[in-house]
């Protein structure tokens, strides 16, 4: 009788959880990205991420799939369709999370830990972040200064990746998080310096 009120009371707060949801439109907000990134074609999705960065100049070898906003970051995300590595774009809430200094500075890798670890929602979660190198390389029109890294994560199907996070300036002079990021062994510099010299 104990385990069947039990069963009951969780089924109750499902439920209130459900329409808790409906009533605030997030269950219909969830539909509406599903059925729009169905419908959404390349080109549609390239007009969308005009007023953060021009990407109609990339080769047909990568495609964007996502131009998306959470928790009011602006994320975009490419990839490279024969590797699977990704290009990802970030315009933060925050312009000061990371700088073009900060790559240049010592501190990189505790900023970048403190940051992972005082996140407010953390979707992947990162055991280990190791900066391996610091260089630069053309992108955007600019120099895009950036630092390689190693990363372990624990809760994703592929635990070791590796890949680069830099930060390049948009249009109007706000900072962009750039990031490219492949399984480890499988990362290519090539592939994004290829795809970022066509951003603009």
């Amino acid at each position: 009788m104990k385990g069947c009120l039990s069963l009951i009371v969780k089924l109750v707060i499902l439920i209130l959880v459900f329409f808790g949801l409906l009533h605030l439109g997030v269950i219909d907000f969830i539909k509406d990205k599903i059925n729009e990134n169905k419908s959404t074609s390349q080109e549609e999705i390239l007009d969308k991420t005009k007023d953060v960065v021009d990407l109609s100049q990339i080769d047909d070898e990568y495609s964007v799939e996502r131009n998306m906003k959470f928790l009011k970051n602006r994320m975009i995300v490419a990839e490279h369709k024969a590797s699977g590595q990704k290009m990802i774009i970030i315009e933060p809430k925050d312009e000061t999370i990371l700088t073009k200094q900060d790559i240049q500075d010592d501190k990189l890798q505790e900023k970048i830990n403190n940051f992972l670890t005082n996140a407010k929602y953390q979707i992947i979660k990162f055991d280990r972040l190791e900066v391996t190198k610091r260089s630069e390389f053309e992108g955007f029109g600019q120099k895009i200064p950036f630092a390689k890294v190693e990363v372990e994560i624990s809760n994703l199907p592929f635990k070791d990746m590796e890949g680069i996070i830099g930060v390049a300036q948009s249009k109007d002079g706000k900072n962009l998080i750039v990031i490219s990021a492949n399984k480890k062994g499988k990362y290519s510099q090539i592939i994004t310096e290829a795809f970022y010299k066509k951003v603009k």
